[in-house]
C-alpha cells in the first residue's frame, strides 16, 4: 500500500467526485453539529450564530448531494450480482441452471446507503424548505419541524454508515 491517494492518477471526474464528497463530509458535519449540539447537548432550540451557520451550509450541502447524486449514480445502480440470495431462490423455484454470482456485500452495502442518503434528502430538504413558507399552520409547521429533526437522526446514522462503508472498502484495497 505504498501508493496513496494523492499520487495516483486519477481522472477529472474522478478528482472532482472525490473533492465533492470531501465538500459535502465537511458541510455535513458542521450541519450536525450546528443542529444537533444545542438539542441534544444543551436542550434548547437552534439560535443565533448558530442558526446562521445552518443555514449557510445547507445549500452547499444540498448542491453536493445532488452532483453526488449525478456523479455516483451510475456506479451505484444494483446489478443482478447484489442479490445472489435473490438468484438462488428464483433458480430453487424454477428449476434453472445458473452460475451463482460472486457476493460483495460491502459494495452492497454501500449502494444501500447511497441511495438511503439521496431519498431521505428529499424529506431532510423540503420539511424546512415548506415550514418557511405560510403555506401551512402553526401545527403543520411544528409538525414539519419535528419531521425534520427525526429525519435528520436517520440521515446521520445512514451518513455514518455509508463513509463506514466507504473507509473499510478503500483500506481492503
Amino acid at each position: 500500500m505504498s501508493r496513496t491517494i494523492l499520487n495516483q492518477k486519477r481522472s477529472l471526474v474522478d478528482i472532482l467526485r472525490i473533492l465533492v464528497y470531501l465538500v459535502a463530509l465537511f458541510s455535513f458535519a458542521v450541519l450536525a453539529l450546528t443542529g444537533f449540539y444545542p438539542v441534544l447537548i444543551l436542550g434548547k432550540h437552534i439560535t443565533g450564530y448558530l442558526v446562521m451557520i445552518h443555514a449557510t451550509f445547507a445549500p452547499v450541502f444540498a448542491v453536493c448531494l445532488a452532483v453526488l447524486a449525478v456523479l455516483w449514480a451510475r456506479q451505484c445502480r444494483f446489478t443482478p450480482g447484489d442479490w445472489p440470495w435473490f438468484e438462488r431462490l428464483v433458480r430453487r423455484v424454477t428449476s434453472a441452471e445458473g452460475a451463482e454470482a460472486p457476493s460483495r456485500r460491502s459494495c452492497f452495502g454501500q449502494k444501500v446507503t447511497f441511495w438511503l442518503i439521496i431519498l431521505l434528502a428529499l424529506p431532510l430538504a423540503l420539511s424546512i424548505l415548506l415550514s418557511m413558507y405560510p403555506l401551512v399552520g402553526t401545527h403543520w409547521q411544528e409538525l414539519l419541524l419535528s419531521l425534520h429533526r427525526f429525519t435528520a437522526y436517520v440521515f446521520s446514522l445512514v451518513v455514518i454508515v455509508h463513509t463506514v462503508l466507504l473507509l473499510r472498502m478503500k483500506a481492503k484495497k
